[in-house]
This record gives structure tokens, C-alpha cells and sequence, in this order.
């Protein structure tokens, strides 16, 4: 029996390498997508009305962000999604 496979069915680093540019590709496109919807979202929440700086757009985005993660978790990561009440008022106060 010989070691050597075919052409046909061995891949190249030459092969993997493009695969991983065209991901790159696909990822940056995504990336940009995102952004333009996040941009059109905020500006029509009226965000582009107030002048604030990028750290503190940062910190609100990270609150809104921290506010629906607990949805996105996947069933199986023992995180919990909260309860209405808790989703409505996430320090306890009522």
C-alpha cells in the first residue's frame, strides 16, 4: 500500500491559507454590517444628539449589552435567563 495520497484529495497549506483569507473576508464584511445597523440604531434612538465621549459610549453599550447576554447564553451554559421582574428592574428595588 503507498503512504503517498493523491493530489485530488490531500489539502495544501496553500489551500488553507486562502480558506482562512476568504473567512477573514466574510468576518470583516459581517463586522461592518454590524456596525452600520448599531450606527443607524443608535442614531435613530437619538444618539447622535448629544455629545459624548467614545469611553462613555462604551460604558453604555456594555450596559445594554450586559442586559440582553443572559438571553443569548445557550440553554446548556447554566446561565439563567432573568425573570420579567428582575429583566425590568435588575438592582431588586421592587
Amino acid at each position: 500500500m503507498s503512504r503517498i495520497r493523491s493530489a485530488s484529495r490531500m489539502t495544501s497549506i496553500v489551500d488553507i491559507d486562502a480558506q482562512i483569507q476568504e473567512l477573514h473576508r466574510k468576518r470583516r464584511e459581517l463586522q461592518a454590517k454590524q456596525a452600520e445597523r448599531l450606527g443607524r440604531l443608535a442614531l435613530a434612538a437619538g444618539l447622535g444628539e448629544f455629545e459624548q465621549t467614545d469611553e462613555e459610549l462604551k460604558a453604555a453599550f456594555a450596559e445594554v449589552a450586559a442586559r440582553f447576554r443572559p438571553r443569548l447564553a445557550p440553554a446548556n451554559s447554566g446561565i439563567e435567563a432573568p425573570s420579567p421582574a428582575k429583566a425590568a428592574d435588575p438592582a431588586g428595588t421592587q
